[in-house]
């Protein structure tokens, strides 16, 4: 019998940025609002664009309070 193959979940442009960029959550929110102002993100996913940029304020903030 066959089995199904499991669907891939398709990796986001966002959190891979935020994964591979080096420097600090402040450094990488600009960096994240720079590409999505320039329209990098068209073809993301708006929830998980909106999820990126909240995990990174959140980062940032955590930062900001050390």
């Amino acid at each position: 019998m066959l089995r199904k193959r499991k669907a891939r979940k398709r990796k986001s442009v966002a959190m891979t940025l935020m994964r591979d960029f080096k420097g600090s959550a402040a450094q990488k929110l600009a960096m994240f609002e720079k590409v999505r102002a320039a329209g990098g993100f068209a073809s993301e996913d708006p929830a998980d664009l909106a999820a990126a940029e909240r995990m990174l304020r959140e980062f940032a903030a955590m930062e900001k309070d050390e």
